[in-house]
């Protein structure tokens, strides 16, 4: 008898199906795509544990353990190599994107019961507009017409990239390296249509066919599992140069002024000497004497 109490025990703290929390406390976190989250557990329901399980979903899914000293993660895809929990139950995930947005329970077990910690996690896509970190600004210069390519640090796979133009740090371009999706550029933005080109392999911009008014700061937020990077451009575009003759504007104008007036001289002159002559002989009468 007492074993089968047990086993039915056991199972109703492992099952994933039971774990309702209906009475649990629910905390509602927010972040944006590419950040780090912490879900914090209440540290007075931590003390004296001997099992955490975090789980995710509806379902309930087992996502990461600790049993006594042991820190355990489950090989779940969609969180792979962006789980942090340490020994205060506090779970981290790194680099989050829309589709780590769901419920997460924390299921603490103690030798007189088992409590849980709840989290509905709401993970927000890049806003279009968004004041930028500070971090070392370079300069960069071209000429109009030419391109100019905005480079970032290696990258090694699983980075989120977006870049953003100007003060305001308006959206331009995003993209999910982990994922291979295509590139994201505002289209809204008629300044940069059909100009901009985002490189996968090294994450790097490229602005084609440039014009004065892409001349500003551009800002890149690179968030990989491991890290997240802030680089800051400013790109200045300057005009195709005029050829400086050396004179004045006044001068140049008498230049040209003399020189019509010495063409008009010259062509005087050949038309004098090339002009048609006529001579009139007059008649002579020639005597002879004798």
């Amino acid at each position: 008898m007492f074993i089968f109490y047990f086993l039915f025990s056991w199972n109703l703290a492992a099952s994933p199906s039971v774990i309702a929390g209906a009475e649990a406390e629910m905390k509602s976190v927010s972040v944006m795509e590419g950040d780090s989250v912490t879900l914090n557990p209440d540290l007075s329901k931590i003390q004296g544990m001997v099992l955490l399980l975090w789980r995710f979903g509806e379902k309930g899914s087992t996502i990461a353990q600790i049993d006594g000293n042991d820190i355990l993660y489950e090989d779940y895809e969609v969180f792979r190599g962006r789980l942090r929990l340490d020994q205060t139950g506090s779970l981290t995930i790194t680099n989050v994107r829309t589709n780590h947005s769901g419920l997460y329970k924390a299921e603490v077990s103690h030798n007189s019961g088992t409590s849980y910690i709840m989290f509905r996690v709401t993970v927000y896509e890049s806003p279009s507009v968004i004041a930028g970190a500070e971090t070392e600004l370079k300069s960069v210069s071209v000429t109009d017409g030419d391109p100019v390519t905005l480079h970032v640090p290696q990258i090694q796979g699983d980075e989120l990239i977006v870049w953003r133009f100007g003060d305001e740090g308006k959206l331009i371009a995003k993209a999910d390296i982990e994922t291979k999706s295509s590139s994201l550029y505002d289209e809204t933005d008629e300044r940069f249509r059909d100009r901009l080109q985002l490189n996968h392999q090294t994450g790097s911009l490229t602005i084609t066919n440039t014009r004065t008014t892409d001349s500003g700061e551009y800002k890149v937020k690179i968030s990989s599992n491991k890290q997240t990077l802030y680089k800051r451009f400013t790109v200045t575009v300057s005009a195709v140069p005029v050829p400086d003759s050396g004179f004045s504007g006044a001068a140049v104008t008498g230049i040209v002024i003399g020189v019509l007036l010495l063409a008009v001289a010259v062509a005087g002159v050949m038309y004098y000497y090339r002009r048609p002559i006529t001579t009139n002989l007059p008649n002579q009468t020639c005597k002879y004497y004798s």
